[in-house]
């Protein structure tokens, strides 16, 4: 009996190991490339997946953005650096040199890796205060990687696609009134009246959208009023851009 047990286990120890030495199964396509962004498992749970970004300039102090493009190959990592092709879409608006940069020289995926981050410089321009511009992205096959992985349908209803291939960037500087101003303080919104309160408050304009309190916001409206009124004394009559006198909320007055 002891012997019929040994001889058993035995056997079950030269099964594993074969079975052990049995190669595992690895990624057998062709090389793909996409927009790692547009491509991403979410972070967490509801996270919305775009193939799009938006940047505006309307509350930041900065006349430059630069800002990160992830590009991310599916198969096996190389040892050698792989050249991606990446191309301008022509439905872009933005121009070169004026409203963007590239600050990369080269687009590549580098040996051992499996991603590359192309960066771009966006600038401040005045148009953009009337005009969104848009920089859109194409990734093309070459003799390194195909583009097979390239959309999906996301929303049936209206037939959207959501491309993997293709990133658009939206960048303007169209104005947008802080989510805590209250007109009630602060009076009208304008962007002469919130450039103003940068000036002369130093506060920043993310401040003002996103954690001001409402105590601080009244203090900011009776502070700004106080100066708009030194101001008519000494003769300096600050106007809004249509020609009225620029006043602050009712219940800063």
């Amino acid at each position: 009996m002891k012997k019929n047990i040994a001889y058993i286990i035995a056997l079950v120890i030269i099964s594993l190991s074969i079975s052990c030495k049995k190669p595992l199964d690895t990624y057998s396509g062709e090389n793909s490339i996409y927009f790692y962004d547009a491509g991403r498992l979410p972070v967490y749970t509801g996270e919305p997946i775009k193939d799009s970004t938006n940047i505006s300039f309307s509350l930041a102090k900065s006349q430059d953005s630069t800002m990160n493009m992830i590009i991310a190959a599916i198969g096996p990592v190389s040892d050698k650096d792989r050249p991606y092709k990446l191309e301008l879409n022509p439905n872009s608006t933005a121009i070169a040199g004026v409203h963007y940069t590239i600050l990369n020289t080269s687009f590549q995926i580098k040996k051992n890796k499996t991603l590359d981050t192309v960066k771009i410089k966006f600038f401040r321009k005045a148009e953009m205060q009337t005009n969104t511009f848009l920089l859109s992205f194409d990734l093309k096959a070459n003799e390194n990687f195909v583009t097979t992985f390239n959309n999906k349908i996301a929303n049936t209803t209206t037939g959207r696609i959501h491309s993997f291939v293709t990133y658009r960037w939206f960048v303007n500087d169209i104005i947008k009134k802080p989510a805590r101003w209250l007109d009630g303080y602060l009076g009208v919104f304008t962007r002469k009246k919130l450039n103003l309160m940068i000036t002369v408050l130093g506060v920043d304009p993310a401040y003002l959208d996103t954690s001001v309190s409402i105590a601080e916001t009244l203090a900011y409206g009776k502070f700004m009023q106080r100066y708009l009124n030194e101001q008519r004394a000494l003769g300096n009559n600050i106007l809004e851009d249509d020609g009225s006198v620029m006043i602050m909320g009712s219940s800063a007055q």
